[in-house]
């Protein structure tokens, strides 16, 4: 009999733990639940929005195509115009880098003459110290 009570004890105490458990995943479900609405929500808002700015894309398109279609020229002369245009980019980075390497040989000579005249400096200034102290 003292077996079964406390069999029956252990199994009260395992059916609270369980209740609490229980009870515990039916909050996490609930707020699983609400944010899966709210989820669902946001996507509807989202897949809205996108079906609008779809229709305005299709629609820019299509005027796109015709005004290059009443003006076959004009495709003509974008192409010409993105030609020349990587023409002047190549071009003008080649001058760049012709000023660069000028300028960075100016550069080295002016710092070569520069060294001269600091040692030139520093040389006065030991001859005149040494002067003074003699």
């Amino acid at each position: 009999m003292e077996l079964l009570y406390e069999e029956n004890e252990n199994l009260k105490k395992e059916n609270e733990r369980l209740k609490r458990v229980h009870d515990s995943m039916n909050g996490t479900l609930q707020a699983q639940a609400k944010l899966i609405d709210q989820l669902k929500s946001d996507l509807d808002k989202l897949n809205d929005e996108y079906k609008k700015q779809n229709v305005l894309v299709q629609r820019l398109s299509e005027l796109l195509v015709s005004a290059l279609k009443a003006c076959p020229d004009l495709q003509l002369e974008n192409e010409r115009l993105k030609l020349e245009n990587s023409q002047l980019r190549r071009h003008a980075n080649l001058d760049y880098n012709m000023v660069l390497a000028e300028e960075n040989v100016k550069l080295k000579l002016e710092n070569k003459v520069l060294r001269v005249q600091n040692d030139a400096l520093v040389g006065k200034l030991i001859s005149d110290s040494d002067k003074k102290h003699s």
